[in-house]
């Protein structure tokens, strides 16, 4: 209950509103908590309004994880459930005291006023199909044990139905059925119709699709949704659904024509009501007067929602709460599911894919790429599905001109991580040793460790034959990505020469000034079945001299090191030789056993 001694207060600035309280926690993140806890609450009650006065039966809001969503979803629960006393209506009403949506006296007619279905799958989550199936049954029942007041009031067989759920006894036909039953024993209870919220709605197919039982997991599912929420609405009067991929309409929700998808990019219906706005932010930074909003903005903002005619800059909250609560700027923000999805495809995409990559992380956008509106979980779709996952899971934007971008210097760190930390990096062959050893000019010890990466990665892809040449590309792919993010890190500039093609580009890391002087110029050769290994490797560096890669090393570069690489299938041959800048300026090379 509120405590009567705390009097929380208000701060505007344009159109955002934040109620501050004692303190803010990344801890809770249900609405009624919250408000019990006094903490600081980013005024998001108007969501209540345009959720009652938009037209659509059920709405389905696709956001980033951690964007928001279920404490708006909780704060509607709240607004409409009918109290079961006048004394927790009471106290439930005080929640919107300070809220700017006690203003609007039509919608708060609607307050307490519904029968509510409040579920969340975001836990629903298993290793296989049968363990899927009991955790539902768990899962069900303690929802109808929520609403045991109802079996009093049903027809016998009814109520032999609903015990059987009570007692995890139910079929798995009677699990797919039984929220639609729930709702029709509601509306019959209070002679009103439902309001259906489902928070993490896409969690268990996510699952499913990692773990394997993806066709067994879709079947059930698209059952569930389709009999509560398609041809219900004598029982559901109005539905909201969240989550993070809009699988609903491919497949897992088949059928659901009645349903209207808001994304960040298609629609302009609650925009500002998912995520922090500038002008939010601004208010909250009033709690640490350290953090300088230039930096912020660098770290968590960027994020667009909105179509042509309108559109917003958008703030991780997660990770502007988080920065509260602990003052200093850092990467808050992490999801291991949605990160081992995008891990499968990244490493299993095809080559041009990570050219693409290689082309974001240096250019900074892509472009022609076409977010899909919808996502089917096969293998089939992976290859195309991967910038459309990429986007909806947060760790890409859309800028103005519709390219995709990486909305923020914390995401960038996650991309950073996923790329260093490639499966077939095993620990002692990372990127940051073999860097190492490139700038102390240790040939040999870093031929050792590129050997092993590629025995490693063969092992990863467990491939052979007509695959091997594809998979070579990978090892290549994820080297000279890491490169150029650990080297960029480190000061250094980093170039690729694209113009002999997808396998025969240049890596070249030059130092800037103050940081080092070794400069690394890496030639990666094609597969040559006429040729051995070694001849291979020979060439590549044959092609740096020939094509004069030295000439434009800049003054810094007083140490230069020409490596040649050779890739066929699970074999590799590192040659190299290391030079050092005289005072006429020109190269002379090493004796090779200082090296």
């Amino acid at each position: 209950m509120l405590n009567s001694n705390f009097e929380p207060y208000i701060k505007t600035f344009n159109n955002a509103r934040v109620v501050f309280g004692t303190s803010v926690t990344i801890k809770k993140n249900n609405f009624e908590s919250i408000m019990n806890n006094h903490l600081t609450f980013v005024d998001k009650s108007m969501f209540i309004k345009e959720f009652i006065d938009n037209p659509a039966h059920i709405s389905l809001i696709i956001r980033p994880h951690k964007f928001g969503k279920s404490t708006n979803l909780s704060m509607l629960n709240c607004f409409f459930k009918i109290s079961h006393s006048n004394e927790e209506k009471n106290i439930r009403r005080q929640f919107f005291e300070k809220l700017q949506i006690l203003a609007e006296k039509k919608i708060m007619q609607y307050f307490a006023q519904f029968p509510v279905i409040y579920i969340s799958f975001k836990d629903l989550t298993a290793e296989s199909w049968n363990e899927m199936i009991e955790k539902f049954k768990i899962f069900i029942s303690k929802i109808y044990g929520e609403y045991c007041y109802l079996i009093n009031n049903l027809y016998p067989e009814e109520q032999e139905e609903y015990q059987q759920i009570l007692d995890k006894t139910c079929n798995i036909s009677d699990l797919e059925f039984a929220l639609k039953k729930l709702s029709k024993y509601l509306r019959q209870h209070f002679k009103q119709g439902c309001i259906v919220l489902i928070d993490e709605y896409d969690s268990p197919i996510e699952c499913a699709y990692n773990k394997g039982y993806y066709e067994d997991s879709k079947d059930f599912f698209q059952v569930m949704f389709s009999s509560l929420l398609k041809g219900n609405s004598n029982n559901v009067t109005k539905a909201m659904l969240v989550g993070t991929f809009p699988v609903i309409e491919s497949g897992l929700g088949s059928g659901l024509n009645n349903i209207i998808v808001y994304s960040m990019h298609q629609e302009n219906r609650f925009l500002d009501k998912f995520g922090f706005t500038s002008d939010e932010v601004e208010l909250l930074l009033s709690l640490c007067e350290n953090l300088q909003i230039n930096d912020i903005q660098k770290w968590y903002d960027g994020y667009i929602a909105g179509d042509s005619t309108h559109c917003i800059h958008l703030y991780n909250p997660w990770s502007i709460v988080c920065l509260l609560s602990d003052g200093t700027l850092g990467t808050y923000w992490t999801d291991t599911e949605n990160t081992q999805t995008l891990k499968n495809y990244l490493w299993k995409t095809r080559p041009s894919y990570k050219e693409t990559i290689k082309k974001l992380l240096k250019e900074g956008y892509i472009a022609g790429i076409e977010i899909k509106n919808n996502l089917q979980y096969s293998n089939s779709d992976q290859h195309k599905n991967f910038w459309t996952l990429l986007y909806y899971a947060g760790y890409l934007t859309e800028n103005s001109e519709k390219h995709l971008v990486i909305p923020n210097n914390e995401i960038r760190s996650e991309w950073h991580k996923w790329i260093i930390d490639a499966p077939f990096f095993n620990q002692g062959e990372t990127i940051p040793s073999m860097l190492d050893n490139l700038l102390l000019g240790n040939i040999k010890l870093f031929s050792k460790q590129f050997e092993n990466v590629v025995v490693s990665a063969f092992s990863y892809y467990d491939v052979g034959g007509s695959q091997s040449e594809t998979h070579t590309e990978n090892v290549y792919h994820a080297f000279c990505l890491g490169m150029l993010i650990v080297a960029n890190d480190r000061g250094y500039i980093v170039d690729f020469n694209q113009e002999y093609g997808m396998r025969r580009c240049d890596l070249k890391i030059v130092p800037k000034s103050g940081v080092g002087e070794m400069a690394i110029i890496i030639k990666i050769v094609p597969d040559d079945d006429d040729k051995s290994l070694s001849d291979m490797a020979q060439k590549g560096l044959t092609q740096i001299k020939e094509k004069q890669y030295r000439v434009d090393l800049p003054e810094e570069a007083k140490k230069l090191l020409e490596i040649g690489i050779a890739l066929k299938g699970k074999n590799a041959c590192v040659l190299g030789h290391r030079f050092r800048r005289t005072e006429e300026g020109t190269w002379k090379k090493e004796q090779e056993q200082d090296y």
